[in-house]
């Protein structure tokens, strides 16, 4: 389906990589979920992001944060986090940048339609969750898509309200895969968008639907952690992910030479005829000379 006068929201996402301190509990996949994370929202199921649309940030400070938070407004807002975090007594949830630890309240602004997804991770010993596979369609945005024009639709469509996910209750931890594959969370979340199927010809998967796959691809793995929403406000419906059924596409054929045998063109008449009679009966005047 294509929309005639199409009104194409603005979409941002932030993708925030704060590995810690190279040697002291420096967190080697944190790069890998960067990557996963930003090819899954340049991907189909993620809804085509132009990479203008995206902005990555490597370790940085609070000050550099706070400016970039509070200038990045969309009509829909998608922020990811992955590092270091912690719980404090009084049960504040912290994120640790390279020069500060802040509320993950921090990470609001003024977007009327925000998602935060966060995946604070501390190193562990751990059976590796089988990792994101290669796909063709991780490419440059270079024209239309279906899947995009779906989700700009569902961010119009949406009421306003945030969400912020955590990796994992209060209370445990959230790691990170010892083979440099991700952390597991962010892993999970990934791997459940590849797992959308429906009959539909557009299926948008909510945050909701993909956190309860995850948690069954973590379970299976043997772990406890267990990813949950900490706040939400209002009814935001933007999905985590879309699934866009592929459509056969139509082949269009010249109808009035549709099954016509191929032909050679016909040769325009020429005198080969007469001059080949004419050497005929030359030779049969020189066989007559020569018998006699």
């Amino acid at each position: 389906m294509h929309y005639a006068m199409q009104i194409e929201p603005i979409r941002k996402a932030l993708i925030i990589g704060s590995p810690g301190i190279e040697g002291v509990d420096y967190l080697y996949s944190t790069s890998t979920d960067v990557t996963n994370i930003k090819n899954h929202l340049l991907s189909s199921r993620g809804g085509k992001w132009k990479d203008n649309e995206i902005q990555v940030l490597w370790d940085p400070g609070i000050a550099e944060l706070a400016a970039i938070v509070e200038n990045t407004i969309a009509d829909y807002l998608f922020v990811y986090y992955a590092g270091h975090g912690y719980e404090t007594t009084i049960r504040e949830r912290k994120i640790c940048l390279c020069d500060a630890d802040v509320s993950d309240f921090f990470l609001l602004n003024n977007s009327p339609r925000q998602l935060i997804v966060i995946d604070a991770c501390r190193e562990k010993e751990y059976p590796a969750i089988s990792g994101i596979p290669e796909e063709e369609e991780w490419l440059p945005f270079d024209g239309y898509y279906p899947e995009r024009e779906a989700f700009d639709n569902y961010i119009l469509q949406s009421p306003v309200g945030k969400k912020i996910i955590h990796a994992t209750k209060s209370g445990f931890a959230s790691w990170e895969d010892v083979n440099g594959r991700g952390g597991i969370f962010t892993t999970s979340l990934i791997l459940s968008a590849r797992k959308i199927q429906c009959a539909a010809l557009y299926a948008p998967h909510s945050i909701e639907q993909s956190l309860k796959k995850a948690r069954k691809i973590i379970k299976q793995s043997g772990d406890e952690q267990e990813p949950e929403i900490v706040y939400s406000s209002g009814n935001m419906q933007v999905p985590f992910a879309v699934y866009v059924k592929t459509e056969a596409k139509a082949v269009y054929s010249n109808f009035s030479n549709h099954n016509k045998p191929r032909t050679i063109s016909r040769r325009e008449p020429s005198n080969s005829g007469a001059l080949a009679l004419g050497l005929i009966l030359l030779g049969i005047v020189l066989i007559a000379n020569s018998s006699d």
